[in-house]
């Protein structure tokens, strides 16, 4: 009996030491495999900011962008234990996109991480990326339909003169036609249209399907469409209401006035942003747009 109470004693012991000696062999391999994830995690993100200033370098004309391959090899370009080894860019005949690839590598103890990452990347205009912008609330019901992104309660406010690049007077003055208290339904808006009106309670209204107009559209005042279509930009400083089955292909920005929701977007109309049609309302004038890079598409490859 007491043989065989020594020999499960024995037993016992090399059970606990073997299971001490696995615990110790697992316990000195996490911060291993912890220091190594933090090592990819950090190539990541290093190649992230090297992504960040190859689009920097392309907005201040760092580099040229003529179509095909152009890269940029770095020597001790060292962030931290990381190091931004070279940036490529790609750009198609018409430079609409550009490829940035990054490459960088993180030094951990012996080992070094390698880490590629590259975007997809596209001029837009600096301050015309959204389908509808206002300083207040944006109501939608019905059956609207907004193709694009709604800005609502914009902070900081929205900036006339970041937009166009001019004052509001300076954009009175070049205007090519001024409507005062128009009528329902007026004619003529092309190019750059200013509307104003003498009557405090005052407003553009558009009641016709077959209503037509383009280009840059100013109401300093409220606007009310119940149909029509316009391609361009629309400003108005007042309160927007649209209704029914209108048509707006461009960007459309609302300051705001004294009612509950500054713009109420019901029935069937369609907003689409539209760059194109951003680019031809300005094309028309003596205005320029401010573009900048925005990221279509992200990838990782270690």
């Amino acid at each position: 009996m007491g043989k065989l109470l020594i020999i499960a004693i024995l037993i016992v012991v090399a059970i606990i030491s073997t299971i001490l000696v696995f615990v110790h062999n697992k316990t000195q391999e996490v911060p291993e495999l912890l220091s190594s994830n933090l090592a990819e995690l950090q190539a990541k993100a290093l190649c992230r900011e090297a992504l960040i200033y190859g689009m920097r370098n392309i907005n201040n004309g760092t580099v040229s962008m003529s179509p095909g391959t152009n890269t940029q090899t770095f020597t001790n370009f060292e962030v931290m234990e990381g190091t931004i080894d070279s940036i490529q860019y790609i750009s198609n005949a018409t430079n609409d996109t550009i490829e940035i690839i990054s490459y960088a590598s993180y030094q951990n103890a012996d080992e070094i991480i390698l880490h590629k990452s590259s975007a997809l990347v596209s001029w837009v205009p600096t301050y015309a990326q959204s389908a509808m912008s206002s300083n207040g609330a944006i109501d939608v019901g019905g059956s609207a339909d907004i193709t694009g992104s709604l800005d609502e309660n914009c902070d900081p406010p929205l900036s006339f003169e970041d937009l166009f690049g001019i004052t509001k007077a300076q954009m009175y003055a070049i205007a090519d036609n001024y409507f005062v208290d128009p009528p329902i339904n007026p004619t003529g808006f092309e190019n750059i249209t200013w509307v104003s009106f003498n009557n405090e309670n005052g407003k553009l209204k558009v009641t016709t399907s077959g209503w037509e107009g383009s280009g840059l559209l100013i109401v300093d005042g409220d606007a009310q469409f119940s149909g029509g279509t316009f391609n361009g930009i629309m400003w108005v400083t007042g309160t927007l209401f649209i209704n029914g089955n209108d048509g707006f292909n461009g960007a459309i920005y609302c300051e705001g006035g004294i009612e509950y929701d500054d713009v109420t977007l019901l029935g069937n109309c369609q907003i689409t942003y539209d760059i194109g049609a951003i680019i031809d309302a300005f094309s028309g004038t003596s205005l320029s747009l401010d573009y900048e890079l925005n990221i279509i598409s992200l990838f990782e490859d270690d």
